[in-house]
């Protein structure tokens, strides 16, 4: 028998450690569990690529957000004709999103952001020589293909070369891409329609469309995760996506009633809200300040401890344009809405994505972005309202939709159906990285 068996104490070479020695290794054990992996890096060349392409698409858009509706306006149209124009378009991504998804996660993501900047440039062009309700109408459904096809496969893109447990993060920066355009872009369109006529910005969009579409020569399409799953409403529309979308859909109902209506709430004689698009600049600087904080948070503690506060902004935001009598309180107004929005689709993209399959992720960014076309689409409907009522009463109702999608999301919690996907759904690991509800 060893001198060792029978002690108390063991020899640091024997094969087992001492009893006094197990204390000490579980203490080392449970720091180190606790100790995050290292993240892997985000930030590749494709990424970047990504970026630019999308902050210069969503300049196009954004070049219109207020010289539309003004342009119209001294055209002599009313506040009906203005909204179907500037929110009446969107029906047609309602129908195209759930197919375009498809068609993302099938491996067409670059090919279908080309044909969207095609479509951008070619209705611009050809808005410089019409002035005809129905026409104006039919080119904005153009533009609504394009606003189907390229934001879809763009954040599908995203989703899909982003690492899982940086995904809050990755989709902040993405966003911020948008936000980006959104500050710059209603400005600069305001500017060219100043000095050359709305025909200036329709050029300038033209332009800019055409820059966007020359980053997609040096974009890769990513390997499909298999074939996407059979053609039904199921598969076009994945049923885990639809939450984070109606709750989103309260921040773009507010952002949609400001770019149609915000000018005629200027317009009221009581109000000296100077230059309107300031207002738009203003979001844009909240929403570029709150979406890469908001990702990074979202990754470490969850998706709904940062949408909660997205939605409250938001909700403050519309109840303080609908007060708004000065210029000031307009840009105030546009900052909480901007912080809001940041905060808020931050957040619910990347819980969107968290909970589907890896062969769902455009089927889910598409689902999640028809909350950008039912609320354009709504807040023609809410035109309506101020027809009968007034101006300020849309923005109210948006307010009041903000204020109805927190109390949604908080039941949602309890009822589970903000949590990630089942380790069936996603890797190992990245529910767990990707911080669910």
């Amino acid at each position: 028998m060893s001198v060792y068996e029978g002690s108390s104490t063991r020899d640091w070479l024997t094969a087992r450690p001492a009893p006094q020695h197990l204390p000490l290794l579980r203490t080392v054990v449970r720091v180190a569990s606790g100790i995050p992996p290292r993240r892997p890096p985000l930030w590749s060349l494709q990424y970047v690529f990504s970026l630019l392409g999308t902050a210069s698409f969503f300049a196009c858009f954004f070049y219109l957000t207020t010289t539309l509706p003004r342009e119209m306006t001294d055209l002599g149209f009313n506040l009906f004709e203005v909204g179907l124009v500037v929110g009446g378009y969107a029906a047609v991504p309602i129908l195209l999103r759930p197919f375009v998804g498809r068609w993302s996660d099938g491996g067409h993501r670059i090919l279908q952001m080309r044909l969207a900047l095609l479509a951008f440039i070619g209705s611009f062009l050809l808005m410089i020589f019409t002035e005809n309700l129905w026409a104006l109408f039919a080119l904005r459904c153009v533009q609504g293909i394009g606003m189907a096809a390229y934001p879809t496969s763009a954040g599908s893109l995203v989703a899909e070369i982003v690492p899982p447990m940086r995904r809050g993060e990755g989709l902040g920066f993405f966003g911020l891409s948008t936000s980006f355009a959104q500050t710059a872009s209603p400005v600069a369109g305001g500017a060219i329609a100043v000095v050359g006529g709305f025909e200036g910005v329709l050029i300038l969009g033209a332009v800019t469309a055409g820059v966007s579409l020359l980053v997609t020569v040096f974009q890769r399409e990513p390997a499909p995760h298999g074939a996407p799953p059979p053609v039904s409403l199921k598969a076009l529309i994945p049923a885990r996506a639809v939450f984070p979308m109606i709750v989103f859909l309260s921040v773009t109902l507010g952002f949609s009633v400001a770019a149609a209506f915000l000018e005629p709430l200027a317009d009221q004689p009581h109000r000296n809200l100077g230059f309107v698009p300031l207002f738009f600049m203003f979001s844009g600087v909240g929403a570029m300040l709150s979406r890469p904080l908001a990702g990074r948070i979202s990754d470490r503690v969850g998706r709904v401890p940062i949408i909660i506060p997205g939605l409250i902004a938001t909700c403050a935001g519309m109840a303080l344009v609908a007060q708004s009598e000065t210029a000031g309180m307009l840009w105030v107004a546009g900052l909480l809405t901007g912080i809001g929005m940041g905060g808020a689709h931050t957040g619910l993209l990347a819980l969107a994505v968290d909970r589907v399959a890896g062969n769902q992720r455009g089927g889910a960014t598409a689902t999640f972005q028809l909350a950008w076309d039912v609320g354009g689409f709504a807040s023609f409907l809410i035109g309506i309202v101020g027809a009968f009522f007034s101006v300020e009463a849309i923005f109210w109702v948006a307010a009041l939709g903000a204020l109805l999608a927190l109390g949604a999301l908080l039941l949602g919690r309890m009822m589970g159906w903000t949590r990630s996907a089942p380790p069936s759904l996603e890797p190992v690991g990245a529910g767990v990285a990707a911080g669910g509800g």
